[in-house]
């Protein structure tokens, strides 16, 4: 738990969070654009640019591939330097968008969350330096900041505070999380950058020619565990009645996330993550609550 005489610095780092947020924002939906403007360049055109990426970055610097979870482990663990820690932030922040914009397999949610991870880091290690702080305490920033992050580019700061909180299984954090989370949601709203997962959505529409209603409450994220013998446990998400004003965001499997497409196979033991308006959360809930709880016959 921190102290409270470094609630000063949680207000600070919130607001730079808010402000990474809403750069984050801009910048994955700016790659998006780029891959448009790209000139005869089809979807397999799109997947080699971060496929080559891949490859050299596998040679380079293996670590920053995959779902970061190591990376977060190691960062918590102090093994790695100043300098290493941003360098592996900033390489993380592109590979991440321009892996999202060109439509590869994978997603943003867990990203994310390590790219939150690396600024509190970074954060925490110039508060040793400039501010004195104790050395204890940069992996408390670390989990704030994760929070934050999410708070900022999703605009769900609840989600974000029980993500954290089941990560960590304390309740010592929670004023923290809240006084962070909001500081990231006011500064991420004052930057006019709108909920990442609804700019997406708004693409889409627009894509399909359907209309995009611009008038909407806050967004909620759930997320909903398939059980087996579920209504769609192994089904394809094409053939699946979903809720109205529902959008699955990810698919969270064996500590993986995918990224929902029409063909994509649910699994027992999936966790889906939907997002929906506020005024239709009760509904969409149930409905999806429904879905994906296992269903019994029973024989008279």
């Amino acid at each position: 738990m921190l102290p409270q005489d470094y609630y000063g610095l949680i207000v600070i780092l919130g607001v730079i969070l808010g402000v990474m947020g809403a750069f984050y924002n801009w910048f994955t939906l700016y790659v998006q654009s780029l891959y448009k403007k790209i000139p005869k360049i089809g979807t397999f055109g799109k997947l080699l640019i971060p496929f080559i990426m891949a490859g050299i970055l596998g040679l380079v610097m293996p670590d920053v591939l995959g779902s970061g979870h190591n990376l977060v482990e190691e960062l918590t663990s102090h093994e790695y330097i100043f300098g290493m820690v941003v360098l592996i932030f900033v390489i993380r922040f592109i590979f991440s968008a321009v892996s999202f914009g060109s439509g590869a397999p994978g997603g943003i949610f867990f990203p994310l969350l390590v790219l939150g991870a690396f600024i509190g880091g970074i954060f925490g290690m110039v508060g040793v330096k400039v501010f004195g702080m104790n050395p204890d305490y940069v992996n408390n920033f670390v989990l704030l900041a994760m929070a934050g992050y999410f708070t900022a580019i999703v605009r769900a700061p609840l989600t974000g505070i029980i993500l954290i909180f089941e990560m960590t299984g304390s309740v010592s954090q929670m004023l923290s999380l809240s006084v962070i989370s909001i500081v990231a949601y006011i500064v991420a709203t004052l930057m006019k950058s709108k909920p990442i997962y609804e700019s997406l959505l708004e693409r889409l529409l627009e894509k399909n020619g359907e209309p995009v209603h611009k008038e909407r409450g806050e967004k909620i994220l759930d997320q909903f565990s398939v059980m087996f013998g579920s209504p769609v446990a192994n089904k394809a998400i094409q053939d699946v009645q979903w809720p109205e004003n529902c959008l699955l965001v990810a698919i969270q499997r064996g500590g993986e996330e995918i990224i929902p497409r029409g063909k994509t196979i649910l699994r027992p033991s999936d966790v889906i993550v939907t997002m929906t308006d506020e005024r239709d959360s009760g509904a969409v809930y149930d409905k999806m609550e429904n879905l994906c709880k296992e269903h019994t016959s029973h024989i008279f």
